[in-house]
């Protein structure tokens, strides 16, 4: 039988409802309430309610839900079981800040190498990372089973490191350059928020193996 494929509306809403979740157990918290989840994420209460009935997470009455029950319940949900690799393609100004993000590391997406093209740039160490040379992300990418990028290149040069991204195999590109980008149907883009977006579309990378859905 085939494992059912949840709507991109559920997990849409499912992703944002770890973030907010994940950030609360960051702060110290231990419980929430749906009211909680609502205020945070724009998600109307009726429906977040709707959402914990559909896949069983049980709250106690005038204490809300376990903050530990519904990461491993949303975790469940999404397949959200491994450590995600991904490629930082840039390592200007903007690149540097990606790095320093610490938001990734604690939701498991592991910035795993850094590329860019600049002479001047390749070979130094920025915040921990040796930066390599573009020309290696096809290779680094087979090899170490790459399938989300982070595109931070001045806008010139996105088309064209997309374009390298893409023949590298890559599923999934989130793109913080000001210009839009052009890929294959099977490349997903996404623009916003890389946390809600990356936790997203990991449920598709897991379920089907593709970033793109329906």
């Amino acid at each position: 039988m085939a494992e059912k494929i949840y709507s991109e509306g559920v997990i849409s809403r499912l992703s944002q409802y770890l973030k907010y979740i994940v950030q609360l157990k960051e702060l110290g918290k231990r419980t929430a309430t749906s009211g909680d989840i609502s205020s945070n994420t724009g998600v109307n209460s009726a429906e977040v309610r709707r959402d914990l009935i559909y896949f069983r997470i049980k709250g106690k009455r005038g204490v809300g839900f376990n903050i530990d029950d519904l990461i491993s319940s949303f975790n469940k949900i999404l397949g959200y079981d491994r450590s995600v690799r991904i490629a930082l393609i840039g390592a200007g100004n903007l690149g540097k800040a990606i790095l320093k993000y610490k938001m990734l590391d604690r939701f498991g997406f592991k910035i795993e190498n850094v590329f860019d093209n600049n002479p001047e740039v390749i070979g130094k160490v920025i915040s921990g990372y040796e930066v390599l040379d573009i020309g290696q992300v096809k290779n680094i990418f087979k090899k170490k089973n790459i399938e989300i990028s982070i595109l931070a290149v001045p806008p010139g040069s996105a088309q064209k490191v997309t374009d390298i991204l893409v023949e590298a195999g890559v599923k999934v590109i989130i793109n913080y350059t000001s210009v839009p980008i052009k890929t294959p149907p099977n490349v997903r883009i996404e623009t916003t928020d890389p946390i809600e977006k990356l936790l997203h579309t990991l449920y598709y990378l897991s379920h089907t193996g593709y970033a793109e859905y329906k």
